[in-house]
């Protein structure tokens, strides 16, 4: 198998466990807060924990439909009938816009909501920064200069960006879960 297609299908099962945390969200919060986690007033956060799980779930929303529409962005800037220089060009710059269009609109929902950003907000834009820088380089190195060695480097970045993404999206879902758990056991305990 060649290492394009692994990790085309590395990043399917990424998407797939990302969908998964979004279906958590819906499962678990959804019947308590129905239509007011997507449009919620502002004076509806009466909490700290709730500033977190709306900005948890503002995330999660954005990295996935981000991880959705940039894998079609993504294939088709490397159908588009350029040179290879100018193909890379395209599509770095392209790979840049969707990163940049993720972090303005998380920060845009959370302003409209008037939320707090919470951790894992933070380390998902920062991610998404470094993200975007190692687009930046490729852009520059292999773009402009057609150098190609830094290849595997930019490769094990992305991919570690990802998955601290995907590992700060988890913390969230798992900390309420194990809570919850906890709960039902103290609960049965006492009766």
């Amino acid at each position: 198998m060649e290492l394009n297609e692994v990790l085309y299908r590395l990043g399917w099962i990424v998407k797939t466990f990302n969908i998964m945390i979004v279906i958590w969200f819906f499962l678990t919060q959804f019947s308590t807060y129905k239509w007011s986690l997507f449009y919620g007033q502002r004076n509806t956060l009466t909490s700290l924990q709730h500033h977190e799980m709306q900005s948890c779930f503002i995330t999660v929303c954005c990295v996935v439909l981000t991880h959705l529409y940039g894998s079609a962005v993504e294939q088709y800037l490397l159908s588009l009938d350029f040179d290879r220089s100018n193909k890379l060009r395209v599509f770095y710059i392209g790979v840049m816009g969707v990163h940049f269009s993720e972090i303005l609109v998380i920060f845009i929902w959370h302003r409209l909501r008037g939320c707090l950003f919470s951790q894992t907000t933070r380390i998902c834009i920062y991610t998404r920064i470094i993200s975007m820088l190692l687009s930046f380089m490729e852009l520059i190195a292999r773009g402009y200069f057609d150098y190609h060695e830094l290849f595997p480097v930019y490769v094990a970045g992305g991919w570690a960006c990802s998955i601290i993404v995907v590992c700060a999206m988890s913390v969230y879902p798992i900390r309420q879960s194990v809570a919850y758990f906890k709960q039902r056991r103290e609960a049965v305990a006492h009766e």
